[in-house]
């Protein structure tokens, strides 16, 4: 194309009414293709009325400007507004991985997926089709749209469980909270660093969603509690020297080993691992967030991967009476 297609995210209020496509692709000048493609990716959102000004508005009011999805093409009344991710985020490790292959288990009520690195587990606000909940369904050829029962980051790899069911999602969200002891569901993960991380338990407590200027949203750990901070606890079981092998070396890491540490989580926060072992003086290689200076190449960095899933009592989830363990393959890094 010529041009530009103009800002990231517009907002457009519908001055006559039409076919969706036709009022985005006119107003915003894009071809009606792509406008089109926008559509299947759910980057396009709107709502019967714009956003009201009134903060007294009516709950009727409310609920009838709040955007929603849209995933066809519609005809639109005139008022309506209309909300456009013209640059959706792309995840292009979608494409080259082999889906059906990295299913590790699944059942009536759930799928065990060993997900990539660079493919997030649930939609984002302006991509539903290059998602793990999507990407796997299409492989399987689920009619109904699989759920997502916990998060893994993005840059993560490894195990992913999937709901196909609400049922199976409350059941396994239960156990997830659980705080009985023995817990009922471990989660073990492997980490690599330059540096050798202390083996036991790290306690920190976090500041989720920090910003600074400069600096993309991060967690902010300290040694002390305080309002709005959260406790991350882990532990690290053991640490290895691992010889690394070609993937270490395509993502621009020069060592040829590295401490590679197994680690329980004992809370979720977001980029728990990566805050905690960076605050300890082992940050994880190929990290650019919590270690400052890291090489930028590795498309595939941070090196964490969700390694292994212990659930100790089914109760008949995973079609077993005791425990059902899964474990992902070998990480990307590793020498095999």
């Amino acid at each position: 194309m010529d041009k530009l297609l103009g800002p990231r995210v517009e907002h457009l209020i519908v001055d006559q009414p039409g076919l969706l496509s036709d009022i985005v692709a006119e107003a915003l000048e894009l071809p009606k293709a792509f406008v089109l493609e926008l559509l299947r990716f759910g980057a396009i959102f709107c709502s019967a009325v714009p956003p009201p000004m009134n903060p007294e508005a009516s709950r009727k009011d409310l609920k009838r400007a709040v955007p929603r999805r849209a995933l066809q093409d519609v005809a639109v009344p005139r008022r309506a507004y209309v909300r456009v991710h013209v640059h959706p985020i792309r995840y292009p490790a979608a494409y080259t991985t082999d889906w059906k292959a990295r299913i590790v288990s699944k059942g009536a009520g759930y799928v065990v997926v060993d997900k990539p690195a660079g493919v997030p587990v649930v939609h984002s606000t302006d991509n539903v089709i290059e998602s793990s909940l999507t990407c796997v369904a299409q492989a399987l050829g689920e009619e109904e749209p699989l759920r997502a029962t916990h998060r893994l980051d993005t840059c993560t790899s490894g195990l992913a469980v999937l709901g196909r069911t609400q049922e199976f999602v409350a059941a396994f969200n239960r156990m997830l909270r659980s705080e009985r002891t023995p817990r009922p569901l471990r989660k073990l993960y492997r980490s690599l660093s330059a540096s050798e991380p202390p083996l036991g338990t790290l306690v920190h407590w976090a500041a989720v969603g920090t910003r600074r200027l400069g600096w993309p949203d991060h967690t902010l750990l300290h040694a002390d509690s305080a309002p709005g901070r959260l406790r991350c606890e882990l532990e690290v079981l053991t640490r290895e020297r691992v010889r690394l092998g070609p993937g270490a070396a395509a993502a621009g890491w020069a060592p040829a080993e590295a401490w590679e540490a197994v680690v329980e989580l004992r809370t979720g926060r977001t980029h728990q691992i990566r805050a905690q072992l960076a605050a300890c003086g082992a940050p994880l290689l190929g990290d650019t967030l919590y270690q400052r200076l890291a090489p930028c190449a590795a498309a595939r960095a941070p090196a964490d991967e969700a390694w292994r899933l212990e659930v100790t009592d089914c109760q008949g989830l995973f079609g077993e009476v005791g425990t059902a363990v899964f474990e992902a393959s070998l990480p990307w890094w590793r020498d095999e």
